[in-house]
């Protein structure tokens, strides 16, 4: 009979590969910083500033004038590295062996059931990243356990991180429909790029909804359809509206939403930042090492007490490459 170990679903290539396939429709993030792989631990990028500028006229013969070069700025930042383990134990080794049989079908689905919820986590930890960036500008880490501190400012610009003059929560006097017209000349302005998408969550989204200043009266054409077909509205001041009330629980086990309450992100996506992943060395089947680029998964055997162990994770780094495309906006 073939031991535990010798699941195929326990091959650190098979684990790797199950790891990049389970699929994450519900984080929708991900979509905003599109995957790029280095061969570094160390993620370099250009902050770059869209340009207003005109080419000129010339004579027919003439020379063409010299224009100037991209406004850039060069910055790198280390990769952050995520991961998480748990144990295969002998408890569950029971539950997988049944009774005079060695069911391998069986087993490897509990154990790419396990595998599953250890990727679940690591998601959600990338996912956080990323809305930290754009909900704040930077990425700024100090967590306890175990020790990890550092910042990364994405140079988003003070007119790009504003305050509605009057909080959406006052719904006789705000006028969302308003700020957000303004809010997109600004991205359109600062980084020649017409804003596309607005990201809140459903509690912001009921602040405009219940808005009688400016918002009453357009439900009743259009946007009403709209909030009568999804449950919110989907488009607003020629912008794809995305009412995001994906959660995660944090280190007190709190529940916690990747956009706070109050916090409107408008975008313009093309263009708007990456995430670099790079490479991590894990062990092989064959007892040496190999490198893998992006996120990773493997198993190793423990002999007192005796159980298996999986792990899975990844070397990463969301960067905002034009933060001029990005406004964060405190409506509440």
């Amino acid at each position: 009979m073939p031991s535990y170990g010798e699941f195929a679903a326990l091959k650190s290539k098979t684990m790797t590969e199950i790891v990049k396939r389970f699929p994450r429709p519900n984080l929708i993030g991900a979509e905003l910083f599109p995957e790029t792989p280095i061969s570094s631990n160390v993620a370099a990028w250009d902050v770059i500033s869209g340009t207003r500028s005109m080419a000129r006229y010339v004579s027919t013969n003439a020379e063409a004038p010299v224009s100037e070069l991209t406004a850039r700025t060069r910055l790198s930042a280390e990769l952050a590295f995520i991961k998480e383990k748990k144990t295969i134990d002998e408890a569950t080794k029971n539950f997988i062996d049944k009774p005079g049989e060695y069911n391998v079908a069986y087993g490897e689905q509990a154990v790419a059931d396990e595998l599953e919820a250890l990727d679940r986590k690591v998601e959600n930890r990338r996912e956080a990243s990323r809305w930290l960036a754009l909900t704040t500008g930077t990425l700024d880490i100090n967590q306890s356990d175990p020790p990890v501190k550092f910042l990364i400012d994405y140079g988003v610009g003070v007119t790009h991180k504003v305050t509605a003059s009057t909080l959406w929560s006052d719904l006789a006097n705000a006028k969302p429909f308003s700020n957000l017209l303004s809010w997109k000349k600004t991205v359109a302005q600062d980084s020649w790029v017409t804003p596309t998408d607005v990201y809140m969550n459903s509690t912001t989204m009921a602040y405009i909804v219940g808005n009688t200043k400016e918002i009453q009266e357009l439900l009743k054409y259009t946007v009403g359809n709209q909030l009568m077909q999804n449950g919110y509205i989907t488009s607003i001041a020629g912008m794809n509206i995305h009412v995001y009330d994906v959660s995660y629980k944090d280190k007190s086990n709190a529940i916690k939403f990747f956009i706070p309450d109050g916090k409107v992100i408008m975008v313009a996506k093309t263009g708007l930042g990456k995430t670099f992943v790079g490479p991590s060395e894990i062990p092989t089947d064959g007892g040496s090492s190999s490198k893998v680029i992006g996120k990773f998964g493997y198993s190793w055997t423990t002999k007192d007490p005796v159980d298996t162990w999986i792990l899975t994770g990844v070397r990463e780094l969301p960067v905002i490459q034009n933060p001029d495309q990005l406004l964060i906006a405190t409506v509440a």
